[in-house]
């Protein structure tokens, strides 16, 4: 597929979302492949190879459907902030990745945009589970991932965290390592509320 033009948008999902970042910024977070694919939230990598070529070889479980890819990606054309990114087997034929300015100097607009190989006839069962229904959580997580870059990433032990530690974990680690935070915040709020109390008893 040397011909991005070819591909149909009649036969695609997509989701467009704001990202409050200028742009250039955006792409920038998004240069790099592996973090695009890294972000999606469902996505359990089990390998990611670079290969020659802008090509990259990915061994993974998509969560959401139970569909496992053992496929190469391709970056096939990029131009501008739009890229699009061949996949060698499956259903999916590519996905598009555009970025477009926003509502303001300090804004973007993301689009991830996946096309699908026409076939003949109906999608049969197997066909239909490769519908990817994790477009919108794929974007939310693109977006929060660089809200917290923007917000926290001066910080090095943070940036250290979210690229070399966080970005390797499984989508499970991850959501398992979140709700452990959760719950160590709140024992943290309801000792603060105790001490406070008996704080206050022993001043009367």
């Amino acid at each position: 597929m040397n011909d991005s033009t070819a591909l149909d948008k009649d036969n695609s999902a997509w989701v467009t979302l704001a990202v409050p970042a200028p742009p250039e910024e955006l792409a920038e977070f998004l240069k790099s492949v592996e973090r695009l694919f890294r972000l999606n939230p469902y996505l359990d990598i089990k390998l990611w190879d670079e290969r020659a070529g802008n090509r990259f070889h990915l061994n993974a479980l998509n969560e959401m459907n139970g569909i496992h890819y053992d496929l190469d990606i391709v970056l096939d054309t990029k131009e501008g902030m739009r890229s699009f990114l061949r996949y060698s087997q499956g259903l999916k034929a590519a996905l598009e990745v555009s970025i477009e300015a926003g509502s303001g100097p300090n804004n973007a607009k993301l689009t991830l945009r996946e096309y699908y190989h026409k076939t003949e006839s109906a999608l049969d069962e197997q066909q239909l589970k490769e519908v990817d229904h994790g477009l919108v959580p794929w974007g939310n997580g693109i977006r929060a991932y660089v809200q917290g870059m923007r917000r926290w990433g001066w910080f090095w032990p943070y940036r250290w965290y979210r690229e070399k530690f966080w970005l390797g974990m499984r989508p499970t680690h991850r959501r398992i390592a979140r709700m452990l935070v959760w719950v160590t915040l709140l024992e943290f709020v309801v000792f603060l509320f105790i001490f406070v109390i008996y704080w206050l008893e022993l001043t009367r």
